[in-house]
């Protein structure tokens, strides 16, 4: 079956053996389901998005044919999901509901990556040009908060807004805060409140929600608005979270072997990339990895 067929596009009859898919698939659109139409995020229409490229029996997979066929695929991984490629060589979709807990986690942790990713770049950046950010470089900030300093909430070169705070004040609240949050998205349910672009709300919002993606009043952007554009943002989401927690990983590791961080390893690379790069670090007699 083809995923556009979901969302109001005529398509071909679906094979029988493909019917677990199909019912798996309609699910895409059930998420969204009760949101009106506007045309998609920032104005963008839904009538050039290919969502069989992504969904269903007949979306991409992670390697080519002939070193992966779609009848080797683990049926579990039927092209409901986003980012679903049919590679699943630990065999980790064990069952639905396995598969459906992974999927929780590993959006969670991307997003969580994606974020920190722009948190490890971001302050060194600034610092590196011109901005006063106490502790910039990321492995560097709780000892400098630590030790006398205060985390500054915004930091451009011309201008300095500092928070008095200090960590344990601000790592109190955070906790505080992301745990209640955590918990009424966990339990689908909250008490009533207010949102920008969406205004007063009461409980009944949280009804039929989805726990993992924009809907009801936290949505202030759209994004939901339109279904097909919706499920097109899932799978980029999920693209760009899997790439940032390697990205992370990979800012962890040039950390241990240079001592630097990501901005100042990127600029040093891009100002003389042959005399600075991996093999120059590696071979380096005067490298010495610390934190």
């Amino acid at each position: 079956m083809k995923v556009s067929a979901l969302f109001g596009k005529k398509s071909a009859p679906v094979k029988k053996a493909q019917s677990g898919a199909k019912k798996a698939a309609k699910q895409v659109a059930k998420q969204t389901s009760g949101t009106r139409k506007s045309g998609g995020w920032l104005g963008s229409g839904s009538n050039s998005i290919d969502l069989d490229k992504w969904y269903g029996p007949d979306r991409k997979l992670f390697l080519p044919g002939g070193l992966m066929d779609r009848d080797e695929i683990n049926p579990v991984l039927n092209g409901t999901l986003p980012g679903d490629y049919g590679y699943d060589p630990l065999g980790l979709a064990k069952d639905a509901e396995t598969l459906k807990k992974y999927q929780a986690n590993e959006l969670l942790h991307a997003r969580w990556a994606m974020l920190a990713a722009a948190g490890a770049i971001i302050p060194e950046g600034l610092a590196a040009n011109g901005a006063d950010v106490k502790g910039a470089t990321w492995f560097e900030t709780g000892a400098a908060m630590l030790n006398g300093g205060t985390l500054n909430w915004f930091a451009v070169p011309i201008a300095n807004v500092p928070n008095p705070l200090p960590l344990f004040a601000v790592v109190a609240a955070n906790v505080a805060l992301m745990g209640a949050v955590e918990n009424y998205r966990r339990q689908g349910e909250g008490p009533a409140g207010y949102s920008p672009g969406v205004g007063k709300f009461d409980e009944s919002a949280y009804d039929s929600m989805d726990n993992l993606y924009p809907g009801g009043p936290f949505d202030p952007l759209g994004l939901a608005d339109d279904p097909e554009v919706l499920a097109e943002l899932k799978v980029k989401e999920i693209k760009n979270g899997r790439l940032a927690m390697v990205a992370f990983l990979g800012f962890a590791v040039q950390a241990a072997v240079t001592g630097e961080g990501p901005y100042a390893n990127w600029s040093k690379h891009v100002s003389a990339p042959f005399e600075y790069n991996l093999l120059t670090i590696l071979s380096g007699e005067d490298r010495v990895p610390t934190l």
